[in-house]
């Protein structure tokens, strides 16, 4: 973000700590103990533009890392236990957070070393012992940070199971449990109640594809998916409505400096994303008349008008 190498001078001093460990492997594989995982992920993908000669020197402990991990921390279905080599110790919810290292390395790598690994863990999702899992003894953190961590992956591996499994985890046990936030109080929540409203508005944002109403009204229906090579949107009200669609940017590299969009944890994934400078086209769904804009006046919002009951249908896509 800065541009500042002192940054990055920190960094590799923290990962030349541990990696002067031979052969150092995390055995917390939970939070707030995997987040190492991830994060050396990222540092090896970000060294690989900025310092290829220290992320040739990592790469090799970095994968021992994660075959290692792979090896003695998880079960048959690709889950990761909360203690290394431990299957006593219960599944850990920061499982997704610990894949996206490993999607990382292989983007990083240019090559598919782990995709079809976790590739399989996501199908393995749609299995009946995932089904509500106690996450943290069924705490609203565990079923947030479990669910959150598979939207990292599905952001980029959209298998069908685990995209089948975040919808129903969420609603069961983010929003429509007794306990969680459907009868929540909106001032005064604890920080783990605040860890399930931030999931709840990653899952939403993946079915808007990033798109936001502004202003939002209680009874509002928006949703989004991929059509050609834009997006398919609709919007229905119980009420006449006036406001906007605001459509994402690719903040990894307009907010955070990045040139490629690492995946990452603790992050909002992008779905549909509009370049400033670039043109798309609009077209109601009914109409033979498209409209052009530019990025930059898709992301400040697109102006819509709809009457109480009626639905809105738009396609977006780039401007040939």
């Amino acid at each position: 973000m800065t541009g500042d190498e002192k940054y990055l001078d920190y960094a590799d001093r923290l990962v030349d700590y541990y990696f002067s460990q031979q052969d150092f492997v995390p055995t917390r594989l939970r939070d707030h103990g995997c987040e190492i995982i991830g994060g050396l992920g990222l540092l090896h993908a970000v060294e690989t533009t900025h310092r290829p000669e220290k992320a040739k020197e990592h790469e090799g402990k970095l994968k021992h890392i994660y075959d290692a991990i792979l090896e003695k921390g998880c079960n048959e279905d690709g889950m990761m236990f909360n203690t290394l080599g431990d299957v006593k110790s219960g599944l850990s919810d920061g499982w997704g957070y610990n894949y996206v290292g490993y999607l990382c390395f292989d983007m990083a790598m240019g090559k598919d070393v782990y995709k079809d690994h976790v590739i399989a863990t996501l199908k393995n999702m749609s299995k009946p012992v995932y089904k509500d899992y106690p996450w943290e003894r069924e705490s609203i953190d565990g079923f947030a940070d479990s669910i959150e961590g598979g939207l990292y992956l599905l952001n980029r591996l959209p298998v069908a199971e685990g995209l089948a499994w975040v919808d129903v985890e969420a609603k069961n046990n983010l929003v429509d449990h007794p306990s969680r936030l459907e009868n929540g109080e909106l001032w005064g929540t604890m920080k783990l109640q605040a860890n399930g409203v931030r999931t709840v508005l990653i899952h939403s944002l993946m079915h808007t594809r990033g798109i936001i109403a502004r202003p939002w009204k209680q009874g509002m229906e928006l949703g989004a998916a991929p059509q050609n090579d834009g997006v398919a949107v609709v919007l229905r009200a119980k009420e006449d409505y006036e406001g906007v669609l605001e459509f994402d940017l690719p903040r990894h590299r307009v907010y955070m400096g990045f040139e490629k969009d690492w995946p990452r944890m603790n992050t909002i994934p992008e779905w549909f994303t509009v370049e400033p400078e670039g043109l798309y086209s609009v077209q109601t769904a009914g109409s033979e008349i498209a409209l052009t804009y530019t990025g930059r006046q898709l992301h400040g919002g697109l102006a819509v008008k709809i009457p109480a009951g009626e639905t809105l249908k738009l396609e977006v896509t780039p401007a040939k």
